[in-house]
């Protein structure tokens, strides 16, 4: 996990100190797929992220990225739920409203590609790669079932960057797909689609 967040830092470094750099900060609807669709089925509409990325070439930029985003959902009406406590040795069930949550906080390494010329309209293409935490817990009554971990992350990505004018900010809109795998071999893996809406900076 150390060599992983290193080698993102190298990426986010080298964004830093490149002639031209792209950064953007956006407001994240994201809707989850999968297990973690099967998990909490409500969409998320609290996250939020950071991009930051250097140009090698006036098509080609490596960077790197972080965001947060939070699920949750009540469900009602559910059958008993089995709980087992391997250190006690003591087994049971447990009924009630459930009040479940998802936060994942990804930080990502990417590299993208980019159509059109400087200071007009620039559809990008993507994909990122790093690791991502994941807290999962359901609330039944006085009890709380907890998983937590970091997971592996992969995240392709298609974007547009729309300028105000002739100045280098504009708006950024992006849609993003990223699986995370199991957080300490606890959580379920994470599967989900992110549109972002925001303001990017380029120069």
């Amino acid at each position: 996990m150390k060599k992983i967040i290193i080698i993102i830092a190298v990426f986010i470094s080298t964004a830093s100190f490149a002639q031209q750099s792209f950064w953007s900060i956006n407001y994240h609807m994201s809707f989850g797929l999968g297990e973690q669709g099967d998990y909490i089925a409500d969409a998320s509409f609290r996250g939020w992220g950071v991009d930051g990325r250097g140009f090698l070439t006036q098509n080609i930029s490596v960077g790197g990225s972080f965001s947060w985003e939070v699920f949750d959902q009540i469900y009602r009406d559910l059958p008993p739920r089995q709980l087992t406590d391997v250190t006690d040795n003591v087994s049971g069930a447990i009924s009630g409203v459930e009040y479940r949550f998802i936060n994942t906080l990804p930080i990502m390494a990417n590299a993208h590609y980019y159509l059109g010329q400087d200071g007009a309209i620039r559809t990008y293409f993507g994909l990122g790669l790093g690791t991502a935490y994941t807290e999962q817990r359901t609330d039944i009554g006085f009890v709380s079932i907890l998983a937590k971990g970091w997971g592996f992350a992969i995240q392709p990505e298609v974007g547009v960057m729309i300028p105000f004018g002739l100045t280098g900010v504009g708006a950024n809109v992006s849609g993003k797909f990223r699986y995370t795998t199991q957080g300490g071999d606890t959580t379920i893996p994470i599967s989900l689609f992110t549109l972002g809406i925001g303001v990017g900076f380029m120069n």
